[in-house]
């Protein structure tokens, strides 16, 4: 009589703690792809070191590109407790020799298992002059490396057959500024009258010494004299002879078709500007520019989303080879002239810079200093003086808050469009640009993208 053996104690069935860690990795990257609008498709069993593919669509036209990527996951856990800007990882040679054997780009991507700490390189192009006698070992920059929605780009630079490939413009509303600004408002009536004065010096040695308020917002042209003052009044009337006087609507000359009425009132407004501007703001005819004045100093404007502050006057210094200290000031400026279109006056503003020496004589440097700068100064720099411009000169936000001044401006013209250029992606064609951008910008203090926003 035989015995049968005593039956084994039942095991649970458990899942393998590893399958589910590398299973993690593997998910993170399908739900980026899937927020890139592409297509993830793993490669399921007896797969021997890679576990999916992706195919790169269009997100604006959701068109197939012909393009795919292969992709091996690896999934580190220490990566979420080591905080250090970059992560570490070694290749097994085995597996490289597999990836560069084949004719498929092949991006590898090191993760925690999440989306948020998901980091990748292409392999193809990291490892391009790889032999086996080298180390095997790849630096991710957590900042430069991240993967995420915005890889797309590269992503089709790495799959699409050279010389390249074109894509069409990102779907996004976009938010264009002009560098024109609305004339409002001015005053209502224009005063000539003729006057024995014929030059300016003896204008404003006889506005002086009659005292009372004065200011630059006059013109004197063929023996009469141009103002939205009264003339009527001291110490205006002074210098006039007031039976020759005339008063006209302003309305009317701002809308005459007749050249020299128009070079009147554009000139009027120069010089009213000017007036308006001073002390503050002084122009500046050699430069042909109205710049700030004065000692360092910041102010705060209206930015693309908030309230900023922004340098007016700063400071700078340098030391020679023999030890001399050479110190200079830079004062934000703007030239500006005034422009009809479509039977409405605009001021344009062209942001520029003037160099002193002591907050008003001009550095012998300054034009060597100026190329220097705009060379440098990127789109956002310029928007940012252009939004300062405009909310300096607005009366509710800038210089006139309570007083209303001679010239009204209204808010910068703006236009919206349905396409645009994501400046981070735009930048990072040029490779390492958007950190010299940010190294510029600090050295110069100059705004960069955050200080005004990805409009």
């Amino acid at each position: 009589m035989t015995t049968r053996p005593r039956a084994k104690p039942p095991r649970p069935k458990t899942i393998s703690t590893s399958g589910v860690t590398g299973q993690k990795g593997v998910n993170a990257i399908e739900r980026v792809i899937l927020d890139m609008g592409s297509r993830w498709t793993p490669s399921g069993p007896n797969e021997i070191g890679l576990d999916g593919y992706i195919e790169l669509f269009d997100p604006n036209s959701k068109q197939s590109l012909g393009l795919t990527l292969a992709v091996q996951s690896k999934v580190v856990s220490a990566i979420a407790a080591d905080s250090s800007a970059t992560v570490e990882y070694w290749c097994d040679p085995d597996d490289l020799t597999y990836w560069l054997n084949g004719n498929t780009p092949v991006i590898l991507v090191v993760s925690d298992g999440t989306p948020e700490r998901s980091y990748w390189i292409s392999i193809t192009q990291y490892f391009r002059n790889w032999d086996p006698t080298k180390p095997t070992s790849v630096t991710f920059d957590r900042s430069e490396h991240r993967f995420n929605r915005d890889s797309f780009s590269r992503l089709t630079e790495i799959a699409a057959p050279k010389p390249g490939l074109y894509l069409a413009p990102s779907i996004r509303t976009e938010t264009l500024h002009a560098n024109l600004l609305p004339l409002e408002a001015f005053p209502p009536t224009i005063c000539v009258a003729g006057t024995d004065y014929r030059g300016y010096r003896d204008v404003w040695g006889q506005l002086r010494s009659a005292g009372g308020e004065i200011d630059a917002a006059w013109l004197l042209w063929e023996k009469k004299l141009f103002t939205f003052h009264d003339l009527s009044r001291p110490p205006w009337s002074s210098i006039c002879d007031l039976g020759t006087l005339e008063e006209f609507s302003t309305q009317e000359w701002s809308e005459s078709d007749e050249p020299e009425r128009q070079r009147i009132f554009v000139q009027l407004l120069n010089q009213t500007l000017k007036a308006q501007l001073s002390p503050d703001v002084r122009y500046w005819p050699k430069e042909d520019c109205y710049a700030i004045l004065g000692r360092p100093h910041k102010l705060t404007y209206q930015s693309v989303h908030r309230r900023s502050p922004i340098t007016v006057v700063a400071p700078y210094s340098s030391t020679s080879a023999d030890g001399r200290t050479f110190e200079w000031l830079r004062h934000m400026a703007f030239r500006g002239q005034f422009r009809s279109l479509a039977r409405r006056w605009y001021l344009e503003i062209t942001p520029t810079y003037r160099f002193t020496t002591d907050g008003y004589a001009l550095d012998r440097f300054h034009e060597d200093r100026l190329k220097g700068i705009k060379r440098i100064e990127g789109n956002r720099a310029v928007l940012s003086s252009v939004l300062f411009w405009a909310s300096y000169l607005r009366p509710s936000t800038g210089l006139f808050r309570g007083t209303p001044p001679p010239l009204q401006f209204g808010d910068l013209l703006a236009f919206s469009s349905d396409v645009g250029i994501v400046d981070k992606l735009w930048l990072s064609k040029d490779h390492g640009s958007a950190r010299h951008a940010a190294k510029i910008a600090q050295q110069w203090r100059l705004p960069t993208l955050e200080d005004v926003g990805d409009s």
